[in-house]
């Protein structure tokens, strides 16, 4: 992208300023065939992500188990995560990210296969395998896919980027989950089939995903294939010793006690609420709704600017209308609160996740290093959400069927949110100071 403050040396007369600031065309229009590329290999996972975060939880309730066992499911699928991403980090610099993002796949693959052969049985006596082969799977995929989100956008188009993908990922949401839930409800209680049938379609889509992977174009910026040498120790210095990265790993962590919980904790209580996956569906697809809303206004108004103002409005929202579920935790006003929820909810994650790629991108010390940046981040991450899962979890034991435990919950974890707005402005005053005093010190030379 050209330089718009440039002047025009070669004029002696003084030329006007051009106006810096960047329109809304440019930052969409900069985003080029290898990011699409990459996307429409990270569609694949997101219907993969999509239709697991609502069916995997139903599938664990229908088959004997109950919100607390999902619960468990979920804090050993995140809270194991970390540990496997150290491992993809070793495998991408002795062999290449690419290379880890299909292990990742297969990963998936494992979990659908040893699923489809067990039945409920996977859900119920070895739920504990399905969590780790998740989280085996993630943990290969985001490895990679911090190298390439970093390598395919730049911090000017990274918001139009998550736009897109919020946008698409609320399409994919729109139209999965009612087919899904119509197919699981066709048969009788206690029948799996059409659970059967959903893994193996999934199975099919881990294929899809593992052939685009093949297709992306090769990473320059953000990755040295001669560099073997794993820099994770290097990376927890260097985000440690620096304020910036200090205040990123604290934006990381609340953001994993919001996210991890409110990740799958509404469509539960719906689904134990009536014990119906269509229903379940359906609260997906309306909220979807809401959420394809919110990622296109998200892609035109934010602004890195704006990212800290964007989480502290959205988590003010959300948390005025959970109150609503205050008077009654029934289907009804959950799938109310759900669909907000999901309108309000990337005004909170993509400020987070677009501010972490930036400072990757821009800080000296984490160049080059984007995947074992993003490992150490997700020991934080990763501590949020278990914490967050675990205090709901313990509102539960606590106040069994409570509408008012369950709602407390829903709003310390979506209050928990301004801690990330601040870290969010902090982190922005910060990288705005370093760019400032680094054109001072171009100048003064």
């Amino acid at each position: 992208m050209a330089n718009l403050s440039d002047k025009n040396q070669d004029s002696g007369s003084r030329q006007p300023r051009a106006k810096t600031k960047t329109t809304l065309a440019e930052r969409f229009g900069s985003l080029g065939r290898a990011y699409f590329a990459f996307l429409r290999m990270d569609v694949c996972l997101m219907a993969i992500v999509n239709i697991m975060a609502l069916f995997v939880n139903t599938f664990i309730i229908r088959a004997g188990g109950s919100v607390n066992h999902a619960m468990v499911y979920n804090m050993l699928a995140f809270g194991s995560q970390p540990f496997f991403m150290v491992l993809a980090v070793l495998v991408s610099r002795r062999v290449s990210p690419g290379f880890s993002q299909r292990i990742g796949f297969l990963g998936y693959a494992a979990f659908f296969i040893f699923v489809l052969i067990l039945g409920e049985k996977a859900a119920t006596d070895f739920f504990w395998i399905p969590a780790l082969l998740k989280s085996f799977g993630s943990g290969f995929y985001y490895v990679s896919y911090s190298f390439e989100v970093v390598e395919y956008t730049t911090d000017e188009n990274r918001d139009a980027a998550g736009g897109i993908e919020g946008t698409v990922n609320a399409i994919i949401a729109l139209s999965f989950p009612v087919l899904s839930g119509l197919l699981l409800s066709a048969f009788p209680q206690g029948d799996f089939t059409g659970y059967r049938i959903l893994f193996a379609g999934l199975l099919c889509v881990v294929a899809a995903a593992f052939f685009f992977s093949l297709r992306l174009e090769p990473l320059h910026r953000t990755f040295d294939p001669a560099d073997k040498k794993s820099h994770l120790g290097e990376s927890f210095k260097a985000l440690l010793g620096e304020k910036i990265g200090r205040f990123m790993l604290a934006m990381t962590f609340f953001k994993g006690l919001r996210a991890g919980a409110m990740g799958f904790f509404i469509e539960v209580l719906i689904f134990n609420a009536i014990r119906n996956e269509t229903l379940v569906g359906i609260n997906s697809t309306v909220g979807k709704v809401f959420a394809i809303i919110g990622a296109l206004l998200y892609g035109i108004i934010v602004t890195p600017k704006r990212r800290a103002k964007s989480v502290a409005f959205a988590s003010g929202a959300i948390i005025l209308v959970a109150c609503i579920l205050f008077f009654k935790l029934d289907w009804i006003p959950l799938m109310i609160f759900s669909a907000f929820n999901s309108g309000f909810g990337i005004f909170i994650s993509e400020p987070e996740l677009t501010l972490y790629f930036t400072t990757i991108e821009t800080l000296d010390s984490l160049k080059g290093k984007a995947g074992e940046i993003h490992t150490a981040n997700e020991f934080f991450l990763a501590a949020g959400e278990v914490l967050g899962i675990g205090m709901t979890l313990l509102f539960n034991l606590l106040f069994p069927g409570s509408n008012i435990a369950s709602t407390c919950a829903i709003i310390l974890l979506t209050g928990s949110q301004f801690f990330c707005a601040y870290f969010i402005g902090a982190i922005q005053k910060s990288l705005s100071g370093n760019a400032e005093a680094a054109k001072t010190e171009v100048q003064a030379e």
